[in-house]
């Protein structure tokens, strides 16, 4: 006996009370199995794919992308196969749809030697492609499969095209004597390239200058918005710049090898954090939280590093929870696997909340080298790590060329003055320049 059931949006989170849906993953009449993904929301700062909670036929779909909607709010309905005394029972199994066309995506084999370590949204774009996962190598941690590795599994072999000859360029009749001429040619020249014509999302519309397109603000853009607002009206920044010159550093870095793992990638940023972590230990007010209702300063005995990652979707900070307890190696994993969860939209709102610290990779989205880094609201302080390069230095009294590092520091003066961040950013950028002190 058939029965319809509505499909509320369930709570996303503490805190969270509405969201954005970015993509519908079934259409109205297709097939949905148990925990098969249906939709994806954006809210807060994370992209969340909505599982369905039974098996059976899409009946209708409420909502439409880029709608708003709020927990609560009916999603779909669903008609499923009820037995007798009401309970709801899982319908015939048969194959996910693809998200773009919602027909059957190519069979996939089990692998025999266990489920390969991926995220959700790489599983989904191999589901997309059409590849089986233990068929890929991993280049990540513990063989985790990338985007990257789907890419470079599809790609085609390369095969040495035959070159086309292109024919002579016509000539005059020639007469005896006279040299031929070249006929001149009538076709236009191409028109040059509008460097604005970018491919922009959103409602083509016009003001008394000419055309535009209204773009509305994604819930990842507006949640930043709010929070920059926030921070930036209610902290007063200061923000310190210095340079570390990290050419020792980077001979020991590039001279790393780990014969456990031949993948594995020890970034500098994977010492900055272990430089952050040691300063923080030595300097804790750099690590604690102004509670302005009470009055009182709430001192962290954790240190969860907050990492500033660019994404298409906008900033997000995912946190390396107790970072202090771990080496550079491990800190190098952790960041391999939150870039690549952010940047891919697979990771949940509470992976981006409880840090106590943030680090923005600023370097790593450019030439930048000095900014003013943002203070996330709860915490007192933000670094900024520009783009290395060698510069002339002086050293022992000769300029000799050096591997500079540019850091910005920005601190909460209310909490923090001169007096204690200066020594801090020195014991930072002292392991910078001293590797060796990694060991202590």
């Amino acid at each position: 006996m058939a029965s319809m059931k509505e499909f509320r949006l369930p709570d996303l989170g503490e805190g969270v009370h509405e969201g954005q849906v970015m993509r519908l993953m079934v259409n109205e009449g297709d097939h949905v199995d148990e925990d098969q993904h249906i939709m994806e929301v954006e809210t807060d700062k994370a992209a969340v794919e909505i599982p369905s909670p039974v098996s059976g036929r899409v009946h209708k779909i409420h909502v439409d992308e880029k709608q708003l909607v709020h927990v609560g709010d009916v999603m779909f309905t669903f008609q499923t196969q009820a037995a007798e005394d009401g309970v709801i029972t899982e319908a015939p199994h048969r194959e996910p749809p693809t998200a773009s066309t919602g027909t059957p995506a190519p069979a996939r084999r089990t692998s025999s030697g266990g489920r390969k370590p991926a995220s959700p949204s790489v599983r989904r774009l191999a589901r997309d492609m059409g590849i089986d996962l233990s068929e890929v190598d991993g280049s990540g941690p513990g063989g985790r499969v990338t985007r990257r590795d789907l890419e470079d599994h599809s790609k085609p072999a390369v095969v040495a095209a035959t070159p086309v000859m292109s024919s002579p360029p016509e000539t005059a009749t020639t007469q005896p004597g006279i040299p031929s001429t070249p006929i001149a040619s009538t076709a236009r020249p191409a028109a040059p390239s509008n460097p604005l014509a970018v491919d922009i999302e959103g409602t083509p519309d016009s003001n008394q200058y000419g055309e535009i397109i209204r773009s509305p603000l994604s819930q990842a853009r507006k949640s930043i918005s709010q929070v920059m607002s926030a921070s930036w009206a209610t902290i007063p920044h200061v923000t310190d710049c210095n340079d570390a010159d990290i050419t020792e550093l980077e001979t020991l870095r590039k001279g790393f090898h780990d014969p456990g793992s031949t993948d594995r990638r020890i970034t500098t940023l994977a010492f900055v954090i272990r430089a952050v972590c040691r300063a923080l230990g030595a300097f804790p007010i750099l690590n604690s939280t102004l509670e302005e209702s009470s009055g009182e300063i709430i001192f962290h005995r954790y240190v969860n590093i907050g990492i500033g990652v660019d994404t298409p979707r906008g900033l997000v900070a995912p946190v390396i929870h107790n970072a202090d307890r771990m080496g550079v190696g491990e800190l190098a994993d952790q960041l391999q696997v939150i870039t690549d969860n952010a940047r891919n939209a697979s990771f949940s709102i509470e992976d981006t909340r409880g840090g106590t610290y943030t680090i923005s990779n600023a370097g790593a989205m450019g030439r930048t080298r000095y900014s003013t880094p943002i203070i996330t609201p709860g915490q007192v302080a933000c670094l900024a790590v520009g783009r290395a390069r060698k510069m002339p230095w002086v050293v022992e009294d000769e300029i000799r060329p050096r591997l500079i590092l540019p850091l910005s520091h920005s601190m909460d003066h209310r909490l923090v003055d001169g007096g204690r961040e200066v020594p801090f950013i020195g014991h930072v950028i002292d392991d910078l320049e001293n590797p060796m002190r990694f060991m202590l």
